[in-house]
């Protein structure tokens, strides 16, 4: 066995290592947003149907997916941005954050992971 004090080591390092990937992603700042998001198609998957939204620079929001669409306008807010869709499945007004998780994807804080297609 090993003694008290190398094993806290031990379960410390492993401890460090399972949260360091999660601890390191930080929260896009609204400049992040506007150079990467803004302007490009982001791919997603609603319940296993593709889908795609747009923020564009002109403050409108566009999604579609199979047979369903939706627009609106969008926002930045202190920690994000804020959308307020006015028509589609999911009307009414929703502020977001995102965090880069790397290979030009993106992790909305519902949890929706969105790719940049352009």
């Amino acid at each position: 066995m090993y003694p008290l004090k190398t094993t806290l080591l031990i379960v410390s390092i492993a401890v460090g290592l399972t949260l360091s990937p999660l601890s390191a992603a930080e929260t896009m700042t609204n400049d992040q947003i506007a150079a990467t998001l803004v302007g490009k198609t982001l791919s997603t998957s609603v319940k296993g149907i593709p889908a795609r939204v747009t923020y564009n620079a002109d403050g409108s929001v566009e999604m579609k997916a199979l047979i369903i669409s939706g627009h609106g306008t969008w926002e930045y807010s202190e920690a994000g941005i804020c959308v307020d869709m006015t028509s589609g499945p999911r009307k009414g007004e929703t502020c977001l954050t995102f965090t880069d998780i790397g290979d030009a994807q993106y992790l909305n804080s519902e949890g929706m992971t969105f790719t940049v297609k352009n």
